[in-house]
């Protein structure tokens, strides 16, 4: 889909979930695209790959000899479906991906069941979707989804200096909430910048963080530092 919006000459901003050499394999074809139909794109503009790995950058380069532990919090990123809630008999539903340690993607679905519908029937209707046909899918049936939106993801990023003439250096931030909101901000913000971007396929580490601003540009500099 990305490259069919950038054969029509129009500049995108993705946020795949995706990480070290997957992430630079599929930053470097969308760069062969952007930069064949002359037009800049913005990959990996998220939470995490995104604005996280902006303060995991920050962290390393505050203390360059150390450690950084990204920690995950229990909090599954859940977010609502149209697919499955448009399946007969289906009242509601969240879904999440998740990779296994052997980084095969996984697909959990938890869905509310109306009273009266055959379970059994529901869950294979939704495997057998399209959408879900290329990955695993798990489907999981919940008396309520309401309980499990109320599961906050975070994460807990921490950096450790090595011992030395500095001391103890230690740098910890923790944040809580709405993954997929945060996401959505980062989106917004990354496509102030694209005015200001040559053709070819960018990071949130290759963009100057005032331009993510746009015309907030003056406000923000006057307001944060």
């Amino acid at each position: 889909m990305a490259h069919e919006i950038l054969q029509m000459g129009i500049p995108i901003v993705e946020c795949a979930m995706l990480h070290g050499q997957a992430f630079h394999a599929h930053k470097e074809a969308i760069h062969r695209a952007a930069t064949r139909h002359k037009v800049p794109a913005i990959v990996g503009a998220g939470w995490d790959p995104g604005a996280a790995s902006l303060f995991r950058s920050l962290f390393a380069m505050l203390i360059p000899n150390g450690h950084t532990q990204t920690t995950h919090r229990s909090g599954k990123h859940l977010h609502h479906t149209i697919t499955v809630e448009s399946v007969p008999g289906v009242k509601n539903a969240l879904c999440t991906e998740q990779r296994t340690p052997e980084g095969t993607l996984q697909r959990y679905i938890y869905v509310e069941i109306e009273q009266g519908t055959d379970q059994d029937r529901v869950i294979e209707a939704i495997r057998a979707d399209p959408l879900f046909l290329q990955e695993e899918t798990l489907v999981f049936p919940v008396d309520t989804v309401a309980a499990l939106e109320e599961q906050g993801q975070g994460l807990v990023l921490e950096r450790r200096g090595r011992v030395g003439q500095i001391g103890h250096q230690h740098l910890l931030m923790e944040a809580r909430g709405d993954m997929a909101a945060l996401t959505a901000e980062v989106m917004v913000s990354a496509a102030r910048a694209l005015p200001t971007l040559q053709a070819g396929a960018y990071s949130l580490h290759e963009i100057p963080l005032g331009n993510l601003w746009g015309a907030q540009h003056d406000h923000a500099e006057s307001e944060w530092i």
